[in-house]
């Protein structure tokens, strides 16, 4: 399952992270995203059903092991595997082989109470991004 995969990353996003850390996240996701194999941190891979504005975005987000994350280690399955800190992304449209990293978030489920909007934004960033691609 070897392809040629290409990751770009948000300018919020690399704004976000020191570069140590983005650039091992970006080298744990390509891999995954070309071979199929999931990084030991990395859990359920999953699409958002709403907003609708954020789902025709074609966003997605994998769960990413954290303190929330019981027995991670007992699961087989990555879809078990869940936490509360998530790795936002998108695909392109045409080449289904192109990310844009947009976003990591801890208190994922908090943060998207408290700033609905959040996801609004990005997925206006992933709109954009999939015009191009």
């Amino acid at each position: 399952m070897n392809k040629d995969v290409k990751v770009f990353v948000s300018s919020g996003f690399r704004d976000s992270l020191d570069k140590s850390k983005l650039d091992l996240l970006v080298s744990q996701f390509k891999d995954y995203k070309k071979t199929g194999v999931p990084h030991e941190s990395f859990g359920r891979d999953t699409t958002y059903d709403f907003p609708s504005q954020v789902k025709q975005a074609g966003m997605s987000h994998i769960h990413i092991r954290d303190s929330s994350s019981k027995r991670w280690h007992l699961k087989k399955l990555s879809y078990h595997k869940t936490s509360n800190t998530a790795l936002i992304y998108c695909e392109g449209f045409l080449n289904k082989n192109y990310f844009l990293l947009l976003g990591f978030i801890e208190n994922a489920h908090q943060l998207c109470k408290l700033k609905p909007l959040y996801l609004m934004e990005l997925a206006d960033v992933a709109e954009r991004f999939r015009e191009k691609f």
